[in-house]
């Protein structure tokens, strides 16, 4: 990216972020979200997933000092594209949900419409995968997001956690889930988890308020 002609307005990290929750993971992270901010002037959101320790998350990556109790949610704002940030982490569960509380959250801010439309984004994916032990591993209940993004001004959901993409819907929204830097997994094999060389991302641009998802290798 940072020798690319592109520059993007963010860079949004779904997680996973360190792969065991390590406080130098995210140090050593730090320094690199550092090094690209500067070079492309595109601020970074991180999001959590369910390999990160929300507590050494927040304190490494977003100077908080907070236990890791609560969900980190966030707004950012790209000119009037909104972008929710929901940290969808059930602590000792590698499956993701949101809670009441989240969802109670989500639904006050989206009464208000973005000028450009808001993107909602979570770690853990709103929709299947071929990969059955992904697929008992993704969102908890999606119909309850979809019940509150439905009618509003959501216009695309973006999640992480497969390490392949995938593109589906959750209700009239239109989902993308992203690959992954790391690693990828091999989409083919159904009945177990098989990881694979590679690493791509996902360019996103909106177009007369409609979102463009391009797969990066």
């Amino acid at each position: 990216i940072a020798a690319s002609p592109s520059r993007p307005d963010g860079i949004l990290l779904t997680g996973d972020l360190a792969d065991a929750g390590d406080p130098v993971a995210y140090g050593m992270l730090a320094e690199r979200i550092d090094a690209l901010t500067s070079a492309t002037g595109a601020p970074v959101i991180c999001i959590p997933g369910n390999h990160d320790d929300r507590a050494a998350f927040g304190r490494q990556l977003l100077g908080t000092t907070d236990d890791g109790a609560a969900p980190i949610d966030q707004i950012s704002w790209f000119g009037g594209l909104r972008v929710i940030s929901l940290d969808s982490v059930a602590p000792g569960r590698d499956g993701g949900r949101l809670t009441d509380g989240q969802l109670q959250w989500l639904r006050g801010e989206l009464s208000v419409p973005a000028p450009d439309g808001t993107i909602v984004a979570v770690h853990h994916p709103p929709i299947t995968s071929p990969i059955r032990s992904m697929a008992e591993i993704a969102l908890d209940r999606p119909e309850d997001l979809a019940g509150v993004i439905d009618g509003t001004d959501v216009c695309l959901v973006i999640a992480g956690h497969n390490h392949h993409a995938s593109a589906g819907m959750l209700g009239r929204v239109p989902v993308w889930v992203g690959p992954a830097l790391s690693y990828r997994s091999d989409p083919l094999v159904e009945d177990r988890y098989v990881g694979l060389i590679g690493s791509a991302f996902s360019r996103i641009d909106l177009v007369d308020r409609r979102p463009l998802v391009t797969f990066v290798p």
